[in-house]
């Protein structure tokens, strides 16, 4: 995995479009507060069951618990795990946008972290890697989520304002049944080297937060509701710490 040190906003998006250039076919981001194994949430929990009958009974509870308060009715697995991850709850789903200006922002949004490096990630591929959540292989071998056995990527429907203003994506992680886990894919051989790491030191993350919010990547824009609204205000007046 290629690491590269970043010390202006500049510099990073000359570096992201040159690496855009030998893209495959996408190029995807995730900022990180902390340097961390490239894993989905429920991937960092020490369970003495399977993580994945785990993962699906948690989904199962949160559809019959949650009938009235999800709304409409959730059609496939596909569906029930992006309405999952919006929520907080944790599965095999990773966060990342198709805006690199989106990652930096979740990188160093946190003041309060300010002594330590933030992280951002890049990962191409080729479009055999990527699905649409409307045709997520529906009615075909291999189309549920618990079945895949190797990295999927999953551009979701733009059916919430959160996912539109992040212009998010996920990484859809398998499991690995040999090793018991799923594989990070920064120690994924065939994923690794589709990496790269941009590195910002803890020095630099206040101006970047500033010329962030000059380019319209705040709080506010980032989670479009009053909660996002009233922590740029509490950032804006007070410099208190982002969502």
């Amino acid at each position: 995995m290629k690491s590269i040190r970043i010390h202006t906003v500049d510099q990073y998006i000359r570096q992201i479009l040159a690496l855009s250039k030998e893209a495959s076919d996408f190029c995807i981001f995730r900022g990180q507060r902390v340097k961390a194994p490239l894993t989905p949430s429920i991937a960092r929990y020490d369970l003495t069951d399977s993580i994945p009958q785990v993962e699906k009974r948690m989904l199962a509870d949160l559809k019959r618990m949650g009938k009235m308060l999800i709304g409409s009715p959730v059609t496939d697995d596909w569906e029930l795990l992006i309405l999952a991850q919006h929520y907080g709850l944790k599965t095999r789903l990773l966060d990342w946008s198709s805006n690199p200006l989106v990652a930096m922002f979740f990188a160093i949004r946190d003041i309060d972290d300010s002594q330590n490096p933030s992280y951002v990630y890049a990962f191409t591929g080729d479009e055999g890697q990527v699905f649409d959540k409307d045709n997520a292989m529906a009615g075909q071998k291999g189309g549920s989520p618990f079945e895949i056995t190797e990295l999927k990527v999953l551009r979701p429907s733009l059916n919430n304002e959160r996912i539109i203003a992040q212009s998010g994506w996920f990484t859809v992680h398998p499991y690995d049944q040999v090793q018991n886990k799923f594989v990070p894919m920064d120690q994924d051989q065939e994923v690794s080297e589709s990496v790269t790491e941009f590195v910002i030191d803890a020095d630099i993350k206040a101006k970047l937060i500033d010329d962030l919010n000059m380019l319209g990547f705040n709080a506010q824009t980032m989670f479009p509701e009053l909660a996002g609204l009233c922590h740029y205000l509490n950032w804006q007046y007070l410099r208190a710490p982002s969502l």
